[in-house]
């Protein structure tokens, strides 16, 4: 792998990257937290997850410089519990996706999130089965355009995400992302235009005045990418997604395998493990 590499932001996705599908963090990782917090380099998560579900990962949460969330449409701070942007979603955003979704997927069902608590119909609960993380809240379907939303995600009994996103595009409405965080969930998530991991991750490391060319990212799944293409490099997890490991500069191992903390030891980036 060479030489130490400059790296002044460390950049990573949560589920399937650092975070095990136990939805628990592995102490190399922690470690390797500690070890970038000492050496005065910012670790930044890149996420679906929402504030509240940062802040379900416990002993990580505090090692966060900033959390972008719900895939670039909120910054959050962990260590001062506080936005540090929220975009929003148009009401006739919501109102056409509703209106498409009664069209063309009529056993689809829709859930809003305004930056505090998620909003969804009782068929979208059922369905999702493993609920999400914070406050939430039971409305009917009519009531969610007057969310103030920043994110909606869409949940379908029959259809698994990838098939969820694929009906969704040909339906005019392109997803960001498919969420796959929580055991059983089967959510696709739908952020306002221009809004990705790319322009989250730029927004984060302008707030920690770091040049993206000297920050590193890690992932795994196609939500991904876009945030590999703004930053300086692109690690996959062994197990990543075949477009994921096509595009990334270096790949590393998997999430079980504590791939991240491996990677950033054996580039120098941080000292050997005690």
């Amino acid at each position: 792998m060479g030489g130490r590499r400059d790296v002044r932001a460390v950049v990573t996705d949560l589920d399937g990257t650092i975070v095990r599908a136990d939805g628990t963090v592995s102490e190399a990782t922690l470690a390797a937290g500690r070890a970038l917090r000492a050496a005065g380099i910012p670790l930044v998560a890149a996420t679906a997850r929402t504030p509240a579900g940062i802040r379900a990962l416990g002993a990580l949460a505090p090692l966060l410089s900033v959390a972008v969330c719900c895939t670039g449409a909120i910054g959050y701070d962990p260590v001062g519990d506080r936005l540090l942007w929220r975009e929003r979603m148009p009401r006739e955003t919501v109102t056409g996706l509703l209106d498409r979704l009664s069209g063309q997927l009529p056993d689809a069902e829709l859930a809003v999130y305004d930056g505090r608590a998620w909003f969804m119909t009782a068929a979208y609960r059922a369905i999702r089965g493993a609920d999400h993380f914070g406050p939430r809240a039971v409305v009917e379907r009519r009531w969610l355009p007057e969310v103030d939303a920043c994110v909606a995600a869409v949940c379908h009994p029959g259809l698994d995400p990838p098939a969820l996103i694929a009906a969704l595009s040909a339906a005019g409405t392109p997803p960001v992302a498919a969420t796959f965080g929580q055991a059983g969930a089967r959510a696709v998530e739908v952020a306002p235009a221009g809004v990705d991991k790319a322009s989250g991750v730029l927004r984060a490391l302008a707030v920690l005045d770091v040049p993206s060319q000297r920050a590193v990212a890690f992932g795994d799944m196609p939500i991904d990418l876009p945030m590999f293409a703004a930053v300086g490099l692109g690690v996959a997890m062994a197990d990543a997604h075949p477009e994921v490991l096509a595009a990334a500069g270096e790949s590393t191992g998997g999430v079980e395998e504590d791939g991240f903390a491996d990677w950033l030891r054996r580039a120098r980036v941080i000292g050997p493990a005690d």
